[in-house]
């Protein structure tokens, strides 16, 4: 039966679940001899620190409601069973970069996994100008294998459509389908928008014939392309690492959705921190839009391999034929093009809904000057119409705009 846990009740259920209290205990030890700490910060869950003289773990619960909003936003707790089947999908596929999990419950809508405390968020580290040398490569390869690997390239009819009726996570995708694709666009209510914002540039591009169309696009393609298992929410706060780790976390919104949007989700969020940069930075604004470029690259070249590798599996394209592996090529650098373009649009609506939506990147947000982030702010609306309306032919070109 579920019960929402707190502080105190918290050690209650672990002393009750024998799986979780042999994490942290030996069989003679008592419940008092652990420490509970409540760490949260995001906008759904709960996420609470535990910590013994034997380990140290994490246990996250899902309420029936936002968290960021109160009981007043009713949401399924129900959203954990999605979160607890995705880590175990990535953590097969990707291992190295998924956190280990100790254990789950559907009926308490929790899981309990490794504790990362000797990792940061990427964001804040971010803000605090650090350099990870392997996180490119490392997010690139989790985005190329989770992606394929889940796709109708790699698993059969079956299992691919077993796997889309288990992702149908409908509550959570109806809050991106909102929050990303619809209310940014209009007057409403769950828009916040700083004080010194230019809203003569937000009404534009409210009424820009070419960027709602686009939006409007982009928006039936995330409700209708089920072309992979999707992370969901893959922003800089849903990763933790140090300079040799790489951890993917928070997959509560994860869905049966067009590839770019993962790929367009994390790009933005590097974006909106280059942009957030004074012209004076120079070497940390290189090294931002370093990794922008070597993301998309690199991410081309390993889904690449990954299709060319398994090209045999793929019978139904029936390639079996004098010339037909260059065709089949053909084909493949063609879908990645695919990719890359839904990412640039997929980009631009994140960069929209993080600058006039609920959502803030406390990148741009957390600028103390109001007139210089008023200013932040307007180059991210106007960079996110240019990409959204244009077209581009490679990574290079999007860098160019941006810087």
């Amino acid at each position: 039966m579920y019960k929402e846990l707190n502080n105190s009740s918290v050690k209650t259920y672990i002393d009750e679940t024998p799986q979780i209290r042999s994490l942290l205990l030996n069989e003679d030890e008592s419940i008092d001899n652990i420490e509970v700490r409540e760490i949260g910060d995001g906008n759904l869950n709960f996420v609470y620190a535990i910590n013994s003289p034997k380990k140290s773990i994490i246990l996250k619960q899902a309420v029936p409601y936002l968290r960021c909003v109160g009981t007043d936003y009713p949401l399924g707790k129900e959203r954990m069973t999605f979160e607890i089947e995705a880590l175990k999908i990535e953590k097969k596929i990707a291992p190295d970069f998924v956190p280990e999990i100790y254990y789950s419950s559907h009926e308490m809508s929790l899981v309990v996994m490794q504790n990362l405390d000797r990792h940061k968020i990427l964001r804040s580290e971010m803000i605090n100008r650090v350099v990870f040398p392997k996180l490119s490569e490392h997010i690139s390869t989790f985005l190329a294998d989770t992606l394929f690997y889940t796709s109708d390239f790699f698993l059969n009819s079956k299992e691919k459509k077993e796997n889309v009726k288990k992702f149908i996570n409908t509550e959570l995708c109806k809050i991106t389908e909102d929050f990303i694709f619809t209310h940014p666009y209009e007057e409403n209510e769950t828009n916040e928008y700083s004080p010194k914002l230019d809203m003569s540039v937000v009404k534009s591009f409210r009424v820009n014939r070419d960027i709602k169309v686009a939006v409007a696009k982009l928006r039936y393609k995330f409700m209708s392309e089920a072309q992979a298992l999707l992370h969901g929410d893959l922003h800089s706060g849903s990763i933790m690492l140090n300079l040799d780790e790489t951890f993917v976390i928070d997959p509560e919104f994860a869905f049966y959705g067009p590839m770019g949007f993962d790929i367009g989700i994390y790009l933005a969020n590097l974006v909106m921190s280059y942009l957030s940069l004074d012209k004076s930075e120079k070497e940390y604004r290189e090294y931002v839009s370093g990794m922008i470029k070597d993301t998309w690259e690199l991410f081309a070249q390993k889904f690449k391999t990954n299709m060319i590798n398994h090209e045999k599996k793929i019978k139904s394209l029936q390639f079996d034929y004098t010339n037909g592996i260059k065709h089949y090529e053909y084909f493949v650098d063609g879908f990645i093009n695919d990719i890359f373009q839904d990412s640039i649009g997929f980009m631009a609506c994140e960069m929209f809904r993080r600058t006039v939506g609920l959502a803030k990147v406390a990148d741009v947000a957390g600028i103390e000057d109001l007139d210089k982030r008023a200013k932040v702010e307007k180059r991210v609306l106007l960079t996110a119409s240019k990409l959204i309306t244009s077209k581009y032919q490679n990574i290079n070109e999007v860098i160019n705009e941006i810087v």
